[in-house]
């Protein structure tokens, strides 16, 4: 029963570490697209205050697409925000499933040291066996 629940608690925190590393990695996704993003805007700045004559033609489109990306900024900001709160949350799930599992090893070791005691000590008190000559 004992190794039962010790089976279970480590496949749950395998099963808590596989959604932290995803969480993870969706973050990191999340804030390599804003880095993106900012380095794609800080270029549209950079030609909106060079000093080419076509740009006054491209104005209306150079906005939009700077609103575009602003609201693409902050899109990605809140979803930064909330995959980072389901982070702690896994987090916090995982270092439970750390220490659940952890007792649960314990336990499983103590009772099997007491088992190889237990036939230690029977071993040592069974009478020997008389053979007859």
């Amino acid at each position: 029963m004992l190794e039962a629940r010790l089976r279970k608690a480590r496949r749950l925190l395998d099963l808590h570490r596989d959604l932290q590393r995803l969480e993870e990695e969706r973050i990191a996704g999340l804030r390599r697209r804003q880095d993106e993003l900012a380095v794609l805007q800080e270029e549209i700045f950079n030609s909106l205050n060079g000093d080419e004559g076509l740009q006054g033609l491209f104005t209306p489109m150079i906005v939009r697409r700077l609103k575009s990306l602003g609201d693409e900024s902050l899109r990605v900001a809140e979803e930064l925000k909330r995959r980072s709160e389901a982070l702690l949350a896994i987090s916090a799930r995982t270092k439970h499933a750390e220490r659940l599992a952890h007792t649960y090893e314990q336990g499983h070791n103590r009772a099997s040291a007491e088992r190889e005691l237990r036939d230690i000590i029977e071993r040592i008190a069974r009478p020997e066996d008389a053979s007859l000559p």
